[in-house]
C-alpha cells in the first residue's frame, strides 16, 4: 500500500491510496468464496458450488462489488495508519476506475482532521507539584503492623476478649437434634473477628476456659439446606483455652528477626525511604497531569464535537469491560444505579472534551518543539517494552512491520515525549499563584465579553440619536 496525503482547507486533507494488485486479488478471492457461501444453485448443495461456476452464474460485476465493499473500510483504515492521519467522523471516498484483477486499485479518501490549536507565542507552564511528605506517625504505624504480624498466641487465665484466640468445642440442634455441620470439637476461632455468627461472637467475649454457655441463634435466611433457613439453633458453647496475643519487643532483635535489618532504626529509615519514593512518584504523576491541564488552559481551539464523542465511546467501551470482567454488563449496572447511557454519556462529555482540547494543545507544543520519534528510537522503545514482558525479537519485528500497530506506538511516544519536554520546561508554583493563575485568566475572558457587548450598545445609540431624547 502507497499513500499520499493532500492538507486542504477547513482541517481536511485528502488522501490518495494504491492497493497493491497482490491485496485486490486477496479481495477478489474473499469476496467469491463469501459469495459462494450463500448462493444456491441447481444439482449443488447451499454454499458447494465451486467457485467457478459461481463466478460465471453471478457475474463479474457482482464479484467485483462485493470485494470492494467488503474491502474498502479495512483498505481506508490501513491507509490512515500508514498515512499517520487521525481521521474524524465519515470520509468522501472516491475512485475513478472500480478494482480488477491482477492490477493496482487506486481510491482517494477526503475526511476532516483535527483542528491545529493555536498557543501563546510566549507560552510559560506552571503547575502545582504537591509536597507529600511522610507524616511522623507513618513510619510508627507500619512498625506496628509488622509487629502485630510477627506476634504469637500464649494461653492465659483471663476472660476472652476481642481479638483473642479462642479454642472451642460447639454443638448446635433444632428440636434437640444435632444440626449436621454444626458440630466442632477443638476449633479455633479469633474473637470478634466475624467468623461464627454474631450470636456466637459476642457470647464468646468474657468467658473464660472451663466455661460454657447455650446461646440461642436464628440461623440466617441463606442457610442450607434452605429447611433450616431463619429457625431458632440453640448451640452449646464450651471455652478449653484462652490464647492471648504477645507482641515481640520493639529492639533490634525484632528488625533481625521480623524483617531481616540489623537495627531497628534501619528497619524505620527503610520504611520512610520507601514511603518518600512512593510518595515522590505519586508527586511527579500529579505534578505531569497539572502541566497538561495548564497547556490546555491556555490553548485556543475549537474542540470539534466528533472527537468528544469518540473519547466518550472510548470510556463507554472500556467500562463495560471492566464489568464485564466481574460478570455485569453496562446497562444492567445503570439501571441498577438508576442511570441511562445518555445520561452517563452527558455526565462524561465535560471531561472528555478537556482531555481532548489537553491532547491538540500537546500536539501544538510537540509541532512548535519539533518532537518527533525516528524509526530507530521506536524500534529501540518496542524492544525495551517487549524485554520488560519478556518477549522476544519477534514481537518487535511483528509490531514495526504493521503500519497501524507501528504509528500507533508512535503516537503515544511522541505524545510521552512531548509531555516530557513540557514538564520538564514547567515551573512548579503553589497552590495560591496557581489560583491567581486562573482567576486572571477567567478575569480577562470576562472583560473580553462586556467590552463587545458595550460595542454594540454604542452602535445602537449612533444608529438611532434621537433615541434618548
Amino acid at each position: 500500500m502507497q499513500t499520499a496525503v493532500e492538507t486542504l482547507e477547513d482541517d481536511k486533507v485528502r488522501i490518495r491510496v494504491e492497493i497493491d494488485a497482490h491485496d485486490v486479488d486477496h479481495a477478489f478471492e474473499h469476496a467469491l468464496s463469501d459469495l459462494a457461501k450463500d448462493v444456491r444453485l441447481p444439482g449443488f448443495r447451499k454454499g458447494k458450488a465451486p467457485v467457478a461456476v459461481v463466478r460465471q452464474r453471478l457475474g463479474e460485476e457482482a464479484v467485483r462489488d462485493e470485494a470492494l465493499r467488503s474491502h474498502i473500510n479495512g483498505w481506508w483504515r490501513r491507509a490512515l495508519a500508514a498515512a499517520g492521519v487521525d481521521g474524524i467522523g465519515q470520509p468522501e471516498i472516491d475512485w475513478d476506475e472500480l478494482p480488477v484483477e491482477g492490477a493496482p486499485f487506486t481510491f482517494t479518501g477526503t475526511v476532516q482532521v483535527p483542528p491545529r490549536a493555536t498557543l501563546p507565542a510566549t507560552l510559560e507552564l506552571a503547575a502545582v507539584k504537591p509536597d507529600l511528605t511522610v507524616p511522623d506517625d507513618y513510619v510508627d504505624e507500619e512498625v506496628e503492623r509488622i509487629r502485630a504480624a510477627g506476634a504469637t498466641f500464649e494461653v492465659a487465665a483471663v476472660a476472652v476478649e476481642s481479638g483473642h484466640q479462642v479454642l472451642v468445642d460447639m454443638q448446635g440442634t433444632i428440636d434437640g437434634k444435632a444440626i449436621k455441620d454444626a458440630q466442632a470439637t477443638d476449633l479455633l476461632v479469633e474473637a470478634g473477628a466475624g467468623r461464627l455468627l454474631d450470636e456466637l461472637d459476642e457470647a464468646l467475649i468474657g468467658m473464660q476456659a472451663g466455661e460454657s454457655r447455650e446461646v440461642t441463634v436464628t440461623l440466617p435466611q441463606e442457610q442450607k439446606p434452605k429447611k433450616l433457613a431463619g429457625r431458632d439453633a440453640v448451640f452449646a458453647v464450651s471455652v478449653k483455652e484462652v490464647r492471648v496475643r504477645v507482641l515481640p519487643d520493639l529492639d533490634d532483635e525484632f528488625a533481625k528477626q521480623v524483617a531481616g535489618f540489623d537495627t531497628l532504626q534501619e528497619l524505620k529509615d527503610d520504611i520512610r525511604q520507601g514511603r518518600e519514593q512512593n510518595l515522590e512518584r505519586e508527586a511527579d504523576g500529579q505534578f505531569r497531569r497539572n502541566v497538561l491541564q495548564d497547556l490546555g488552559a491556555q490553548v485556543e481551539v475549537d474542540v470539534p464535537s466528533a472527537m468528544v464523542g469518540r473519547r466518550i465511546d472510548d470510556r463507554l467501551q472500556s467500562m463495560a469491560r471492566s464489568l464485564g470482567q466481574q460478570g455485569i454488563e453496562l446497562e444492567q449496572y445503570l439501571r441498577m444505579m438508576g442511570r441511562d447511557l445518555n445520561t452517563l454519556a452527558m455526565e462524561l462529555a465535560p471531561e472528555c472534551e478537556r482531555e481532548v482540547r489537553e491532547e491538540l494543545a500537546l500536539d501544538a507544543y510537540i509541532e512548535r518543539h519539533g518532537i518527533a520519534v525516528t524509526d530507530d528510537d521506536l524500534r529501540a522503545f518496542i524492544a525495551e517494552q517487549a524485554a520488560a514482558e519478556g518477549e522476544g525479537d519477534e514481537v518487535v519485528e511483528r509490531i514495526m512491520g504493521d503500519a497501524a500497530m507501528r504509528e500507533d506506538v508512535r503516537r503515544d511516544l511522541v505524545l510521552k515525549n512531548g509531555l516530557d519536554h513540557a514538564v520538564e520546561a514547567a515551573k512548579a508554583i503553589t497552590p495560591e499563584e496557581a489560583e491567581a493563575r486562573a482567576n486572571a485568566r477567567s478575569g480577562s475572558a470576562a472583560d473580553a465579553a462586556p467590552a463587545e457587548h458595550n460595542g454594540e450598545e454604542a452602535d445602537d445609540a449612533s444608529a438611532d440619536p434621537e433615541q434618548e431624547s
